[in-house]
């Protein structure tokens, strides 16, 4: 009983922390994961990352634990992840990461595919190992979804699905800043943030991606003129995505080395796309 299933990280338009309410688009950039079950009746998981050997891989086996407990089985497992992704830089890994480990461990089961309740254990998963403020159900839905979701996370509700009309690149910043998780200060800008997104729930998602970029690096410490930099470099729009450290900027093709070479000063710089498929089993 194997399966594998790829799930994109996520880019923030709007970040959920500070109201409850978010937005997210996926960005082409994936994370693998590889499930094998056996039905020995020991309940044993081992899970290796195999880009970071050393890192512990609890997310994934936190996943695959949950999913088994769902369906009342006690095989053992093996799970390996490979990512194209950044951890911990604001890309929604850990999403992609659940999301990818759920899915993958539903297609070793041969169970048919529930989206809500593959996002609910993804999502479970994620608070069970203390990586989400919110539940991210912003983050995991453009992860599973693609495209741009827009949520209300503490409801669990997609508020409306969408894409970007036109052909864009994404340029990822990542520079050596270390990460600021400041709730009390992201609480303070709550009514400012509720103005993006209002902007967001009209469709205008460059507008509310700055806005809100600007209103979180300012609240965590972050530099905002990156994002003016990133303007300045012909760039559609530029903001930090998640609570940092990476900015992220959407830009026309003609202009992303620009772009690229403005942002390029701060830190690593990675090309990419917006991603509108989202998860999937691969094999």
């Amino acid at each position: 009983m194997r399966c594998s299933a790829i799930s994109p990280g996520s880019g923030t338009i709007i970040n959920a922390i500070s109201t409850g309410k978010g937005s997210a688009f996926g960005i082409d950039l994936k994370i693998k994961a590889n499930v094998e079950l056996k039905n020995d009746g020991k309940s044993k998981i081992n899970g290796i990352l195999l880009d970071n050997p050393s890192l512990k891989p609890n997310l994934v086996e936190r996943c695959v634990k949950n999913v088994l407990e769902h369906f009342e089985v006690d095989y053992s497992a093996k799970i390996s992840t490979s990512s194209e992704l950044p951890l911990k830089s604001g890309l929604s890994s850990s999403s992609a990461a659940s999301n990818a480990a759920v899915l993958a461990t539903f297609g070793a089961l041969g169970e048919k595919i529930d989206s809500e309740l593959i996002l609910d254990l993804a999502i479970k998963s994620s608070f069970e190992e203390q990586l989400t403020i919110t539940g991210a159900y912003d983050d995991a839905t453009a992860s599973y979804f693609g495209g741009i979701t827009v949520c209300n996370n503490l409801e669990r509700k997609i508020l409306k699905k969408d894409v970007f009309k036109e052909e864009l690149d994404v340029i990822i910043l990542m520079p050596n800043f270390k990460k600021n998780l400041n709730v009390k200060r992201m609480k303070l800008i709550s009514d400012y943030v509720e103005l993006a997104f209002e902007k967001c729930m009209n469709a205008d998602y460059y507008k509310a991606l700055f806005l809100n970029g600007i209103l979180y690096s300012s609240a965590l410490n972050f530099p905002s003129y990156i994002s003016v930099d990133a303007l300045e470099a012909g760039a559609v729009t530029a903001g930090l995505s998640g609570t940092g450290p990476s900015y992220i900027a959407l830009s026309y093709q003609e202009n992303t080395e620009k772009v690229k070479n403005a942002f390029k000063k701060y830190g690593t710089v990675i090309i990419s796309k917006p991603d509108n498929f989202g998860s999937k089993i691969i094999y």
